[in-house]
């Protein structure tokens, strides 16, 4: 038993005979969330690990990992989160941040399936996927993370269906390795690559994760020419958003803190429907406005 149940766990004490409808299951979320932040808060304010809540947020990051893929898999995957230096700030970001959308995700009818995806892939892709599943949760609307189908055109991550009459869009995400060198080929051929996976005939979005190591003039001054270039040659993708990251180590080297700022880039060819919620969404990025998205409570 870890620090704090599992939804599952939760729903398995209610000892539920048949499989709640809709709104129950909405109903057992709000108040199995609500429970989860209660016990986290009074945790928090225990004086005894007063100074010590980051110790305290690993530990349940680790113990809710643990319970999902594993202690085997989480020691593999985050071998080095709990060494002492520099070196492993990083992992142990990337660990709690991924316990949250883990936690997030929990009563989504397509968590099973992220979970197998997390457990088969690497941690900085699976972790960009969640935050941008997380990111479209912004808005209004369901969020759906699709099953991999290897048919071209139908191979998308992620379907948002927006309430109010809007067409669905389909979302496809991309993470670029670190030791990538930033070319405009590179970006070029994610770009059509993204647009091949998306549903002919219709208009979607690409995220897409750039590494640290490209910050600088000549990504300011040849990124957005060289989108504009790629993304003219479909009329499959409508926006791309382009996430990049700052590693901030604390001057003691124990703890990181990452910004991340987002860079839109809106198709002139794409429906204006589609651009106003693009932008709609950019706007809720960048003033981290996520009221709507579900929250965990470390």
């Amino acid at each position: 038993m870890t620090l704090i149940p599992t939804y599952a766990d939760y729903l398995a004490r209610q000892e539920l005979q048949t499989r709640p409808s809709e709104t129950d299951a909405r109903v057992h979320w709000v108040r199995y969330e609500q429970s989860i932040h209660d016990l986290v808060r009074a945790m928090m304010a225990d004086p005894h690990i007063q100074g010590h809540q980051g110790w305290v947020t690993d530990i349940l990051a680790e113990e809710l990992l643990e319970a999902f893929f594993g202690r085997a898999w989480v020691t593999e995957k985050f071998a080095v989160a709990d060494e002492e230096g520099l070196h492993r700030v990083l992992p142990a970001h990337r660990r709690r941040e991924l316990a949250r959308r883990v936690f997030e995700f929990q009563n989504f009818s397509w968590f099973q399936h992220f979970v197998d995806y997390i457990r088969t892939n690497d941690i900085p892709s699976a972790l960009y996927e969640a935050d941008v599943l997380a990111a479209l949760m912004y808005l209004p609307g369901t969020v759906v993370r699709t099953e991999e189908t290897g048919v071209t055109g139908q191979d998308f991550d992620i379907l948002v269906d927006h309430h109010g009459g809007r067409p669905r869009i389909p979302v496809e995400v991309k993470n670029k390795d670190d030791g990538r060198e930033f070319t405009a080929n590179t970006v070029q051929k994610t770009v059509k690559k993204a647009a091949t996976q998306l549903p002919k005939g219709e208009v979607g979005w690409l995220f897409l994760k750039i590494p640290t190591a490209w910050i600088g003039s000549r990504l300011e001054n040849e990124y957005g020419e060289v989108l504009h270039d790629a993304v003219r040659q479909t009329s499959r993708i409508g926006a791309v958003f382009t996430a990049i990251d700052k590693v901030h180590p604390s001057p003691d080297g124990k703890k990181v803190a990452v910004s991340r700022r987002w860079h839109y880039f809106p198709s002139n060819t794409a429906p204006e429907a589609l651009l106003k919620t693009s932008f709609d969404l950019y706007q809720l990025l960048e003033r981290d406005l996520d009221f709507l998205a579900p929250k965990a409570p470390f």
